[in-house]
């Protein structure tokens, strides 16, 4: 396939959402075709935009009527809804006689949301950058030097999926299809949970100084923040590991257990759970009574948070 001239591939991004404009604007920078954008309701005003926002069958029936020898569609839709845009748009497939490439970015579903596309003769696969999408500017950037997850079936999708990632200037790399729960679940740990830690850190900050604004602690954590990661990605979790737990410093886990006392169950329960798994990192460097003794403290949970809550409706 080649992709560097312009025109012989044409593209169709359905869902402008944040990785949807993160996308259109990278096949923008790089001097793609974007033949039209895909929408749930396009208004007379979104028609006169280059490329045009039309709904999502006018923008496939659009894409798959140009020239080009291959078309790609993109699906940048949530979820829950891949499945049914592929088997809304795969029956306008005999509109298009040339070579057609159906991606969603799904780090999670399989290939078998895309299957009618499959059924008529499309190459499907997935692409899924290794990236957060939270808004912003600085969208034609997001994706370049971006490791991308390729899961495809055939050779064909597979190289044909290297070549889409060169093109919006990711890193490709191959992710079997039966470890994309797995993969995606690494993916979440990283990214999402992180955030989520450091709303923990931020709130428990915010307390210690007696301040209101949970802004002020973001802003007090970010230069550790920002050294921690550094460390972890030049070094390595192992290496990068400092703290309590990595001196093997009992006196002061136990200081941290019993203030988190206070707090809810949850954030005892994360402090536990994460300084078992640091103390995994720090083990080799520490003598076996320190190990075995921070192991019993931090794995004998209280009985109020080991009980199970109350069932959910």
């Amino acid at each position: 396939m080649r992709t560097s001239q312009r025109g012989i591939v044409a593209h169709c991004v359905i869902g402008p959402g944040r990785l949807g404009s993160a996308l259109l604007a990278a096949l923008n920078a790089s001097g793609q075709s974007v033949v039209a954008v895909g929408v749930r309701c396009a208004g007379s005003e979104d028609r006169a935009t280059s490329p045009p926002f039309l709904d999502s069958t006018s923008a496939v029936a659009a894409t798959l009527a140009t020239g080009a020898a291959t078309k790609v569609l993109w699906l940048t839709v949530p979820d829950d809804a891949i499945a049914a845009v592929a088997g809304q748009t795969a029956t306008m497939a005999s509109q298009s006689r040339g070579h057609v490439a159906v991606v969603h970015c799904s780090g999670l579903c399989d290939l078998n949301t895309l299957e009618p596309w499959q059924r008529v003769g499309a190459e499907v696969l997935s692409l899924h950058p290794l990236q957060t999408f939270a808004g912003g500017e600085g969208e034609a950037q997001r994706l370049n030097g971006i490791p991308i997850a390729v899961t495809a079936v055939s050779a064909t999708a597979r190289q044909l999926g290297e070549q889409l990632v060169n093109i919006i200037g990711g890193q490709a790399f191959l992710v079997p299809e039966s470890a994309k729960p797995l993969y995606h679940l690494a993916a979440t740990v990283a990214s999402n949970l992180f955030v989520a830690l450091q709303s923990q850190a931020s709130e428990l900050l915010r307390q210690a100084v007696n301040s209101a604004d949970l802004e002020q602690a973001v802003q007090l954590l970010s230069p550790l923040l920002t050294t921690s990661l550094r460390n972890i990605v030049e070094r390595g979790p192992q290496a990068a590991l400092t703290g309590p737990v990595a001196r093997g410093d009992v006196g002061t886990v136990r200081a941290h257990l019993s203030l988190l006392e206070r707090q809810p169950a949850r954030v005892q329960l994360t402090y536990r759970a994460l300084s078992l798994q640091a103390l995994s990192l720090a083990a080799p460097r520490l003598d076996n009574e320190a190990v075995q003794t921070l192991r019993h403290i931090l794995d004998s949970s209280p009985d109020h948070l080991t009980a199970p809550g109350p069932e959910i409706t």
